[in-house]
């Protein structure tokens, strides 16, 4: 992780942001002090972790890090008083936020920053899992649409389309779907 958004409308809170997360390890940072600059911010930067500290003028810092948290690549983090923290923490925790109290502790902040990373790397893993699982389905889903095939056009059985992609694919060493492809190709055509 090294890009960094920080949503502020305090200057003071901003560059103590800043500084953090420049001498964390978070070598790309783009500031934003209004909700608007931070979701444009958000589309153009895309960055790995968010830094909200409510208020954000006459927007709803909750609202913000709850839209913003939808996007499983980011980490949001919400600094919000002690005040609202009970109230907030407990609704945003549910959309994936880490919610934390000002003021803003240095040691709360770096386990928050560790905590954020821990997350993504695991999104990042489970992300990596999805996707290998649907390449997995969408195979498994050409390769009975081409023993379909087989069965209707060459009187095949399951068992023998089955197995005439498996020995063709093993013979070409080439991927089970790859010939699975070639056969709906070649009887669609």
């Amino acid at each position: 992780m090294d890009r960094a958004l920080v949503i502020s409308d305090a200057p003071k809170a901003m560059k103590f942001f800043k500084d953090f997360l420049s001498a964390n390890g978070y070598d790309k940072i783009k500031l934003a002090s209004t909700a608007e600059e931070g979701r444009q911010a958000m589309e153009e930067f895309s960055p790995d972790i968010c830094v909200i500290n409510a208020p954000i003028g006459n927007a709803s810092a909750e609202e913000l890090s709850e839209e913003l948290a939808s996007d499983i690549s980011c980490q949001v983090i919400l600094f919000v008083k002690d005040d609202y923290f009970e109230d907030i923490a407990g609704h945003v925790q549910k959309a994936g936020v880490i919610c934390l109290v000002k003021p803003i502790s240095k040691s709360m902040f770096f386990s928050a920053l560790d905590f954020a990373e821990a997350a993504d790397s695991r999104m990042k893993k489970a992300d990596a899992e999805i996707k290998r699982l649907e390449r997995k389905l969408s195979e498994v889903r050409i390769v009975d649409h081409a023993k379909s095939i087989l069965i209707n056009q060459k009187n095949m059985t399951e068992a023998e389309a089955h197995r005439y992609i498996e020995k063709t694919a093993m013979d070409r060493r080439v991927p089970r779907g790859q010939v699975a492809e070639e056969i709906i190709d070649y009887y669609t055509d």
